[in-house]
This record gives C-alpha cells, structure tokens and sequence, in this order.
C-alpha cells in the first residue's frame, strides 16, 4: 500500500520478537504475516516504532513520506490507537514531524543524521560511564563479560540467533551502565536513544559484520569499569560509539 507523499511500505511488522524475523534486502520476513500476536492481543506500539524506524533507516521510508494514521493502521491490521501513540513517541525521537491536521512526515536521514545520532550517544553515555564506575555492580558486569566472552569465541557461523543474542548483551550491558550512573534523568534520555540504537543494529547487523568487534570493545569496556577505572572506561565508551557510528555509516550508506 502506498502511503501518501511516495512511501511505499513493502514490509510486514514483526510479530513477536526480532528473532522471528529476518531483515532480507530491506524487507521484513515472519513466520506469521498476521499482525496478531498468537494471543490475539493487538502489536504493542513499541513494536510498531520499532517497524517504523526499521523502515526509514532501510530507505524503504524517505524524507518527506507522510504516514497516516488510517493508512498505517490498515497496513499494520491494528486500530488507530496504537499507531497514534507509536508516532508521538516517533516525534520524540525527531525522526518524524507531527503537525496539527497534517498528520506525520519522516524527516531528512542520511549519514549527517545518523552520525548526529551517535554524537549525541556519546556525550551520555561517555558521562554515564563515567559516573557508573562508582555504583555499578561486579557480578552483574563479570555475568555479562562471561556470556560475551563465550559468544566472542563460539565457532558456530554468525547466523540470525548469534547476531540476536549479540544485539541482547549489547543492550543490557549499556542499560546496566546507564542504570547505575546514579542519574535518573541521565538514564532516562539514553533510554530513549536506545530505541533508535536497537533499531540501527536490527538494520545494520546483515549488511556489515559489526557485533563481533563490538563485542570485543564491550569486554574492555566492562574490564575498565571492574577496575573502577573511571577515565579508562569512558574513553573505552567513547571509542565503542565512535567505531560503531562509522560502522552503521559504512554499512547503511556505502560509498
């Protein structure tokens, strides 16, 4: 179904978690097309933010699509609610404008915009870092460590599950430091940058080989902050994002 202003959605939203589903030349694949979950409740709006975002970093949404609420709805087979609630926590996010009687437009993303992304990542989650180093738990980030340490060595391919179970320690580890900084207004706004982050990985993770290395810089990160080396693993945390933010470039907007 087009939508107005030239968008065309080709791709179903997922219908439970990112592991039954596969992104395939910027099209989204499920065992189910119905947008039901198996219990019949309608797609939370988390998951429809998340389709959404999928859909503008893949290209599949461009600058200037307008995404109406009916339209989406009946595209999605939910009610106009949750979608209504999905693009306000959108416009949040500034990768949409919402407009009275206008509805919503995807705002301009490219590689300026991406890199603005993880600018803004690293002056959080640099200070969180640094502030967590006081608070944060040893067992929980050796826990951590021990799971990344035996996916980083796993011979198994790097198929759909190991990217995913990458993605999941990925997301606890800098959810662990954000919770821990001690900042709960600070926590809050990486949170938030935290779903446009997930969703840059569920687009990037099959067109670059990104989690392994990723990995890697994570066990330093969690090694500094066991040392309660608070300087260390902030410059550790800066030098991640920087990695990874020339990695998501390279990967959604190759040369």
């Amino acid at each position: 179904m087009p939508l107005r202003g030239g968008g065309i959605l080709k791709s179903r939203i997922p219908t439970s978690s990112a592991t039954a589903a596969s992104a395939t030349n910027g099209a989204w694949r499920t065992e189910n097309p119905n947008p039901e979950t198996p219990g019949g409740r309608s797609i939370p709006r988390n998951r429809i933010v998340s389709w959404i975002l999928q859909s503008i970093f893949t290209g599949e949404l461009s600058s200037g699509d307008r995404l109406v609420e009916e339209e989406l709805a009946e595209r999605l087979g939910v009610s106009r609610t949750p979608v209504r609630e999905a693009l306000r926590d959108l416009q949040c996010t500034r990768m949409i404008v919402l407009r009275p009687n206008h509805g919503a437009t995807v705002r301009p993303f490219g590689p300026q915009q991406l890199l603005e992304i993880y600018q803004l990542r690293r002056i959080l989650e640099v200070e969180a870092t640094r502030l967590a180093s006081r608070f944060i738990s040893p067992s929980a980030l050796k826990e951590i460590r021990d799971q990344m340490q035996a996916l980083a060595a796993s011979p198994d391919e790097k198929n759909e599950a190991w990217l995913e179970q990458s993605l999941s320690l990925d997301q606890r580890l800098h959810e662990l430091i954000a919770c821990s900084s001690g900042s709960e207004r600070l926590s809050e706004e990486i949170h938030q940058y935290w779903m446009l982050a997930r969703s840059i990985g569920d687009a990037v993770k099959h067109k670059a080989r990104t989690q392994e290395p990723a990995l890697h810089e994570h066990i330093r990160i969690i090694e500094r902050l066991i040392d309660r080396d608070a300087d260390t693993a902030a410059l550790a945390m800066g030098q991640h994002l920087d990695k990874r933010a020339k990695g998501a470039i390279a990967a959604l907007f190759p040369q």
